[in-house]
């Protein structure tokens, strides 16, 4: 059973977010650009059974850090998005409104990366960086899930209009005033 009108967009979705400290695989996964939006095309992974959803965006967040030998440290920090786990139920690609919502999932993921990488190096000076790492990587992901929790609970998963225009111009602004 469906939670959705026909008459609203198809705009329910399930965001997932994971920090990597490996290197991702490049050649599957795509990295954030303001360039290179999502398409429907990219949502390769197959809906799973039992999830009353449309649409599923699963990124990762990589993060490395190294010392040099005078103590400077410095952080990369990427955002990705992973195409094999993340998936659209086949009605739901003829609508362009539960993409916009998506790929703003997918943005306000790369703020949050954007963030981390600026935040890092302050962060794991002294001795411990693995366990101050770990710490700055719990405050981001905390910070992330409860902004991508308010935006869905504030667009009603994409499916309000006015407020999915909002956020929109808002996460636009914000990446505009925080290009790396």
């Amino acid at each position: 059973m469906s939670l959705l009108s026909p008459a609203l967009p198809s705009a329910l979705c399930l965001t997932a977010a994971f920090l990597l400290i490996a290197p991702l695989r490049a050649q599957t996964n795509i990295p954030w650009s303001a360039e290179r939006p999502l398409t429907w095309a990219d949502f390769q992974g197959t809906p799973p059974r039992g999830i009353d959803r449309d649409a599923y965006t699963y990124y990762g967040i990589s993060a490395s850090f190294e010392r040099d030998g005078e103590g400077r440290i410095t952080a990369e920090v990427s955002c990705v998005f992973m195409p094999a786990e993340s998936w659209v139920r086949p009605p739901a690609k003829a609508s362009a409104p539960l993409l916009a919502h998506e790929q703003l999932h997918f943005d306000l993921a790369e703020l949050h990366a954007r963030r981390f990488a600026r935040e890092l190096p302050a962060q794991l000076g002294g001795a411990g960086p693995e366990a101050a790492f770990q710490r700055a990587h719990d405050r981001m992901m905390a910070r992330l899930r409860e902004e991508q929790e308010r935006y869905d609970r504030d667009t009603d998963h994409g499916r309000d209009a006015a407020a999915q225009a909002r956020w929109a111009a808002d996460v636009r602004r914000r990446l505009a005033e925080d290009e790396r």
